[in-house]
């Protein structure tokens, strides 16, 4: 697995790369934004580990835009922030995951398999499905609107995708997180909570109903499913 890891700390990355080459992966390093596009348009990686704070740009801006021009490549970013509004942004502007500095290597490496192995299973083959005037395309992760092609977070579809599937199902935030993100995910229940209003600001609030103290459904219209 080729992983790139973006930092500005060169003891952060010395610490990184010894441990994914223990693991036997291929590491390359960059201590900016700026570098690491330029690895980007080289050699493409399997997967990102990304520092927060880097000096030339917001961590969180650059992942906004890896995931719209690099939407296949799972993204783990590093913080030495505590507040949980930067993890859930992060979170929900497309990162896999993250980890909090300080950090043991292994812990690293546990994560970096976790999300390595999520993305390893890929998308179902499904027909379109329509939520009122919205058809959600499940062969390509994206959902036409207005007329117009939105593509969506993967995180987002796939949650989108575990209750279509299961049209009139409670799922709780727990089976969810399970369901979506892994049994191996460090997350808590507010990323849930996050993915699902940005699917009803997206596809309607009235598709996606709160079961108060279960957790949540989706209700398709008979007739609306094609």
């Amino acid at each position: 697995m080729k992983i790139l890891v973006v930092d500005d700390d060169p003891d952060i990355l010395n610490i990184v790369k010894t441990a994914c080459e223990q693991e036997c992966f291929n590491v390359r390093t960059a201590n900016s934004a700026r570098n690491m596009w330029e690895a980007l348009e080289n050699d493409p990686p399997d997967l990102i580990v990304l520092d927060i704070m880097l000096p030339d740009a917001s961590g969180l801006d650059v992942i906004k835009k890896l995931k719209r021009k690099y939407e296949e490549i799972p993204v783990i970013f590093l913080t030495a922030r505590k507040s949980d509004l930067d993890m859930i942004l992060g979170l929900e502007l497309g990162a896999d995951d993250y980890i909090t500095k300080p950090f043991n290597p292994r812990t690293l490496i546990a994560r970096i398999k976790a999300v390595s192995r999520r993305y390893e299973m890929g998308p179902k083959d499904r027909n379109v499905v329509k939520l009122g005037d919205i058809e959600i395309d499940m062969n390509s992760y994206s959902m036409i609107k207005d007329g117009k092609k939105e593509e969506l977070p993967r995180k987002e579809f796939e949650l989108l995708k575990l209750m279509i599937e299961n049209p009139g199902k409670v799922f709780n935030r727990q089976e969810i997180l399970d369901r979506v993100w892994g049994m191996d995910f460090f997350g808590d229940f507010r990323t849930v909570d996050v993915h699902i209003s940005k699917l009803r600001e997206k596809i309607g609030s009235e598709f996606i109903k709160t079961v108060r103290g279960v957790g949540y459904k989706l209700v398709i219209p008979e007739d609306e499913k094609s």
